[in-house]
């Protein structure tokens, strides 16, 4: 019954949901209408002067200096996650994995748990070693000539993102952790044992991987007619194989030049020697900071650490950096889309209306679970967790004091509200979807069921926890 619920959710996506590109458009005219329209700060404004305030806002933070750094740091987040996943280890470690699966239920469970996982460690991470180790699955049932739907394994790759913004690359809690915050003055500066590491966290987390993987299992189909499998090229060379290359002449002939190019290009030394004093600095960094060192900058840092280590060469991980960057096509295409739909519900006054709205109907128990559904609706507006919180915290932080809330609770609350619709919005399913060459109409109906079963986990741990 679930498999043909899934199978209906599926075919409906596949029929209704347009392009993500086109997503943003649409929803860019949708939030300037409803700004226009209902927005409190422009409210007093004529026809044409609320319009040319709502187009100022927009523009502001269509290529805002603070967001534009944000959206850099995601780019580098998906670049050194998509260039660790592609080093060699950690290519024959998804294999090995893979080999584990004996059934198309197994399959999809293993998928979503090695990209919660992933996710956990690092949202680019979770990102890229999902579509990795989904495609991998894939190629493995292919080869042993055994049938997989492939569209639910990139469904499984995805749903694993979902517990991202619990783990170590979170936003909202590695900001509130850094000294100098914007609300310092109001919470001060809250270490991440309070917030991911915290029994809420940890309790949720854990409960989201299994209920994730349950619904994925649940939804595979078992008659073979509605599978859909892989069709791809079964064998792929490794990254790391251009290493083997040489600079050579017109006639074929190596060049004295281009062997110490070469040499220098290939050589391992230099990333060892490199990574060392990486590596060395992050030792004496988190061993002087603890788990407060963890924020955006120094994820980034560690990952890109390990990836040099991992990779034999430095051609190795240029390579393996320039194809990651290809992924950014979307974050630098549409985040500033984002940017301005924030910045024409901030000029309006939407948004805290929203989140106003929910304070004004909650009390102290029930203020995270409308902190969370609020965060989920913000998301699929602006799917930048860290965007959220600049708009949505100091409204949040003003509620906590009102109704006298944990802030942590709170923080969590929007963290997991903004991770959660992302089963809807497809923006980050794009890295995966262009591994993949999946659509993402193929994938929203199976990752809206995830959604349908775990909101109401969520809300109840928010309540009773």
């Amino acid at each position: 019954m679930i498999a043909k619920l899934g199978q209906t959710l599926s075919k409906l996506s596949a029929r209704f949901v347009p392009d993500p590109f086109v997503i943003v458009l649409a929803l860019t005219l949708l939030t300037f209408a409803i700004s226009f329209v209902f927005g409190d700060k422009v409210a007093a404004l004529s026809a044409s002067e609320r319009a040319r305030a709502l187009a100022d806002g927009w523009f502001a933070d269509f290529y805002g200096t603070g967001l534009m750094k944000f959206a850099l740091q995601m780019c580098i987040v998906l670049i050194t996650g998509h260039a660790l996943a592609l080093s060699r280890p950690m290519q024959s470690l998804i294999r090995r994995v893979c080999g584990v699966a004996n059934s198309p239920g197994s399959a999809v469970v293993i998928v979503s748990l090695v990209s919660s996982l992933a996710s956990l460690l690092q949202w680019g991470l979770g990102v890229i070693v999902g579509a990795f180790m989904a495609r991998e699955m894939g190629k493995h049932f292919a080869r042993e000539g055994k049938l997989v739907h492939y569209p639910l394994l990139g469904a499984a790759g995805y749903a694993g993102f979902m517990v991202w913004h619990g783990g170590l690359s979170g936003s909202a809690p590695l900001k509130v952790a850094e000294p100098g915050h914007f609300l310092e003055a109001q919470i001060g500066v809250i270490p991440i044992s309070e917030t991911l590491f915290g029994t809420l966290n940890i309790a949720v987390t854990l409960t989201l991987i299994i209920t994730i993987a349950g619904s994925l299992w649940a939804l595979m189909p078992t008659d073979a007619s509605e599978m859909t499998p892989y069709r791809g090229p079964l064998d792929d060379a490794s990254q790391e194989d251009e290493d083997e290359d040489v600079a050579r002449g017109e006639g074929g002939e190596e060049q004295p030049a281009g062997r110490a190019i070469a040499f220098l290009e290939r050589t391992r030394a230099l990333n060892l020697v490199c990574g060392g004093m990486l590596a060395l600095w992050c030792v004496q960094f988190f061993a002087r900071k603890g788990v407060a060192g963890f924020n955006l900058d120094t994820i980034n840092m560690l990952f890109m650490t390990l990836g040099i280590l991992l990779h034999r060469s430095p051609r190795s991980y240029l390579a393996a950096v320039v194809d990651g960057a290809r992924g950014c096509a979307g974050i630098i295409l549409q985040f500033p889309f984002y940017f301005g739909i924030l910045g024409l519900l901030k000029a309006s006054g939407l948004i805290t209306q929203v989140a106003t709205g929910f304070v004004q109907i909650s009390s102290a128990t029930t203020f995270p679970v409308f902190t969370f559904l609020s965060a989920g609706l913000v998301n699929l507006l602006v799917p930048s967790g860290g965007g959220q919180w600049a708009v949505q915290g100091p409204v949040m932080m003003e509620a906590v004091e009102t109704l006298g809330v944990e802030p942590t609770r709170v923080i969590m609350a929007m963290a997991y509200g903004d991770a959660w619709t992302n089963m809807l919005q497809p923006f980050w399913a794009l890295p995966l979807l262009g591994i993949m060459g999946l659509k993402a109409r193929e994938i929203i109906g199976y990752t809206g069921f995830v959604l349908l079963v775990t909101g109401p986990v969520i809300m109840a741990m928010l309540l009773f926890l």
